[in-house]
Parts: structure tokens; sequence; C-alpha cells
């Protein structure tokens, strides 16, 4: 990758549906998230091997947000939070390449500072409550266990 293909973090944003449908709309005030995508990886060491043998098992969709407190501007993530509908989330890089995030429906968990030297902040973590894509398309679910040498016959 050229360094000119790089991106900068100013330009990421959170999309995101409250009732869980697919017509996400941005989470004003946020500054930063993130996502983790590790995957189990389970021994299945046999007699005879040479060393530990692992195979991949399914992801872990979780990731966090953070930023600033806006309740004027656009969705209330604590509205979301305590609702009852697993919310839609579009998580992406940059907000001009509409192309390139990953989307899945979560479970969200928020808190709030409140600092006498600083913004009002909110904070939080997700975990996936659905299948999830990513940049091409793919589900994750798909690609978890798919090659052959991750099966025993």
């Amino acid at each position: 990758m050229a360094a000119e293909d790089r991106l900068h973090g100013s330009h990421g944003e959170v999309r995101m549906d409250a009732t869980g449908g697919s017509t996400a709309v941005a989470v004003a005030g946020l500054d930063k998230w993130e996502l983790d995508m590790a995957k189990d990886h389970v021994r299945v060491t046999a007699f005879g091997d040479t060393n530990h043998v692992y195979v991949d098992g399914l992801p872990d969709i979780k990731g966090s947000y953070g930023g600033w407190f806006d309740p004027v501007d656009g969705l209330d993530v604590f509205a979301v939070i305590f609702g009852t509908a697993k919310p839609y989330l579009e998580l992406y890089p940059n907000a001009a390449d509409t192309g390139t995030k990953w989307t899945g429906k979560a479970l969200i968990d928020g808190k709030i500072t409140v600092d006498a030297n600083g913004g009002v902040a909110v904070s939080g973590s997700f975990v996936g409550a659905g299948p999830w894509t990513f940049p091409t398309g793919l589900p994750l679910t798909a690609r978890a266990g798919s090659r052959d040498e991750d099966r025993r016959g």
C-alpha cells in the first residue's frame, strides 16, 4: 500500500439505525471507534502431533466508541442503550467511502463522563447481535471454519 492510500481517522464515522433496520444515520459527536474481530483458536492436538495444533473458530465481534455528548444534533445514544431493539451499526474509516464499512446488529452499552475541567464525554462498548459484514461484503460467519485444513473427517 502506498503512503498516499493511508487514511486519517478524522474522516471516520459511526452510523446507527436505532430500530434495527438498515437506514443508519450518523451518531453526532463521536470521534473514535474500535472494532475487535478476534476469533477463537481451539486446540485440536492429537496423539503423535509434534506441536500443538489449532483451528479457527468463530469471530467474536466487539468494539468500543467514544466522543462528546450531543443530545441535540441527531441520534441520542442513550435512547438506543435503554431501548428494546438491537440497533444496526455501520462503522466507516472514511465516511466518504461508503463501500468500506463494517455492518451488523449490536448490543450497546455506554457511559457519560462529566469533568469540571473538560467536556462532557460519552463512551461505551458493543458486541455483535447477529451476522456482521466487512468491506468485501462477505459475512464473517461464512469465513470461519471454511478452510478444508480446519475440518476433521
